[in-house]
């Protein structure tokens, strides 16, 4: 079965704990927030390849913060991050190819177009497309 029903979970907030924990211990995460400290959404750098020194990034926005500006700071401090911080000279990303305003971030933030995958997401009634995109960070 492609998309199983979800569980129920017994206690939520135990289980968004041990979620957020998960993505920490994988590379870099940390949770978008807004003016007011209300979570907006995260960014996630994962399998980091240390020798490489690459990583792949991961931006997720509520619907409601998207088109404010904040994919664009995600965008800039996770690059930040892993240069910076983490030391990686290069990061990877995918996204589905029907996500124009991502597209449009990505292509007038220098990430060049890579590749295409072709079915890459289940959203449970239709696959889609998806592309990736790279981005080599000694050049901020």
């Amino acid at each position: 079965m492609a998309n199983p029903a979800e569980p129920t979970v017994a206690d939520p907030l135990a289980e968004l704990y041990d979620w957020v924990k998960r993505r920490e211990a994988a590379g870099v995460f940390r949770i978008i927030a807004g003016r007011a400290d209300e979570a907006l959404g995260f960014l996630q750098i994962a399998d980091i390849h240390r020798k490489n020194r690459l990583g792949w990034l991961g931006i997720a926005l509520l619907p409601e913060a998207r088109g404010a500006g904040n994919g664009r700071a995600a965008l800039a401090e996770a690059e930040a991050l892993a240069f910076s911080d983490t030391g990686l000279r290069k990061l990877i990303l995918i996204v589905r190819a029907d996500n124009g305003p991502a597209i449009a971030l990505y292509d007038s933030a220098n990430w060049r177009k890579v590749g295409h995958l072709e079915a890459q997401y289940d959203d449970g009634r239709v696959l889609h497309d998806a592309l990736v995109f790279e981005k080599l960070l000694g050049k901020l």
